[in-house]
């Protein structure tokens, strides 16, 4: 194993830990099934095009079903640092968000740093949303066409969509999965996500989330 495996293995598992004393309170738990899509392509030596897609189905007591469209594009400062940015549109039953969002990523061998702020404009908000996400992930192959990976996700509120909104943790993802690669454009990687979302004066809501994602480069 290497040096930036341990450490991020100690990582993801410090952050489930400290959830423990949430989680023996019986939060409240759902459960949903996400089928993710990734088109990726190299529009130029130092330039790259993402466009991904999702369909989320949930309980209906803990939320509509929610549909998500969005794009993204990077340019390559060096062989380690992208910048970028796009927009997406989502869906949650009745509900439009639009969401411009720019990020900052570093990845190196199979770990994978990124910072993305997220401007959130919502239907009948009483302002623009802004959001800061801080994820981690690890990626190491472990059989010929094959990657196990891991990553840990915290999503903070710096400004609700609400006056009286709330600021801080908004939600904690954590992923595993692994990766198996069909050829040479098309990977499929079934994972299992554990969503925690803080409440004030509740105890925390969890979500379990099998996912299906489907990457292909063109």
């Amino acid at each position: 194993m290497t040096r930036w495996s341990m450490r991020f293995g100690m990582l993801l598992a410090a952050t489930l830990s400290a959830w423990q004393p949430s989680k023996a309170q019986a939060n409240p738990e759902d459960t949903q099934f996400w089928v993710v899509g990734f088109a990726r392509a190299k529009l130029a030596d130092d330039l790259y095009l993402t466009v991904d897609s999702s369909y989320r189905w949930r309980d209906p007591e803990f939320g509509a079903d929610q549909q998500t469209f969005r794009v993204s594009v990077e340019k390559a400062l060096d062989e380690e640092v992208r910048i970028g940015g796009g927009m997406s549109l989502f869906q949650t039953g009745g509900v439009s968000e639009y969401r411009p969002h720019q990020q900052f990523r570093y990845a190196s061998g199979g770990l994978d740093l990124r910072t993305r702020f997220e401007q959130r404009w919502f239907d009948g908000a009483d302002r623009v949303e802004l959001r800061i996400r801080q994820r981690v992930q690890y990626t190491q192959p472990v059989a010929p066409r094959l990657e196990v990976f891991g990553s840990a996700e915290w999503f903070g509120i710096i400004q609700s969509r609400r006056d009286e909104g709330q600021r801080g943790t908004e939600q904690v993802r954590n992923i595993v999965g692994l990766s198996y690669q069909v050829n040479d454009r098309l990977d499929i990687a079934p994972s299992y996500m554990l969503q925690i979302t803080p409440r004030a004066g509740s105890p925390d809501a969890i979500s379990h989330v099998p996912q299906l994602t489907l990457n292909w480069q063109f």
